[in-house]
């Protein structure tokens, strides 16, 4: 039962991104069906994120440099993850409606189900370097919703959006990079107690900083927030 529990992690990350890719498939013949995949995958993952409520769980997968993707399930994560499934959910059963008259509906499930998987994922994270993965994933796949309409307009506010993201990526990074080398730890567990040993506070200050500069232009905070007013209409 305990394995089953801990695996469910990379389970509520991974198999809305594989299920995607199917209902692609699907939707290429059967618009109907594609649909229904959709509100299927949702749904269970949905029930899976309820599944976590109340335990704590860790998995860990195989990666290289001593780097690999970690999940942990505690109070705060879960608690969002179940918000993200259920808001989801509820937005996979609106979809059919609110995009009906819409273009490329099989691109745009694609990537709303790649998405859901990716923010999952960022929840989950036992770790920097797996809420990095996620987060840049979650960065590009919300591409391709602020350009679904494929209008000048939108093409337009996707490429600034995809460009501060970039430039946000690259400074979440280097900031991730900074506090490994200062702590020798990525375990968002650990880093308290990790921070606490260094001397010298500049150094998580500038960690600190390039990693605020990363997740603020990725949110849309002022005065990163020039994408914000493009991309959301």
């Amino acid at each position: 039962m305990e394995v089953f529990q801990n695996s469910m992690l990379p389970i509520l990350a991974f198999f809305p991104m594989l299920g995607a890719v199917v209902g692609y498939g699907i939707g290429r013949s059967n618009k109907k069906a594609r649909d229904i995949w959709a509100w299927i995958l949702a749904a269970l993952t949905f029930a899976g994120s309820l599944t976590l409520i109340g335990k704590e769980s860790v998995y860990s997968l195989p990666g290289f440099c001593g780097l690999g993707i970690s999940f942990a399930a505690d109070g705060f994560g879960v608690v969002l993850a179940v918000l993200t499934g259920a808001i989801w959910l509820l937005t996979t059963l609106f979809s059919k409606e609110y995009m009906a008259d819409e273009r490329n509906r099989n691109r745009y499930y694609l990537f709303q189900l790649v998405t859901l998987g990716a923010v999952i994922g960022v929840f989950l994270s036992a770790d920097l370097y797996t809420t990095f993965i996620f987060f840049e994933i979650m960065s590009f796949t919300s591409y391709v919703w602020v350009a679904q309409d494929e209008k000048i307009e939108a093409l337009r506010a996707a490429e600034t959006y995809l460009v501060v993201a970039m430039i946000g990526g690259m400074a979440l990074l280097m900031g991730i990079c900074l506090l490994f080398s200062y702590t020798g730890t990525l375990e968002i567990k650990e880093l308290y107690e990790a921070c606490k040993d260094i001397g010298d506070r500049r150094k998580l200050y500038a960690a600190g900083g390039c990693m605020l500069v990363g997740f603020g232009a990725k949110a849309g905070v002022f005065p990163l927030h020039i994408w914000l007013p493009k991309a959301h209409p």
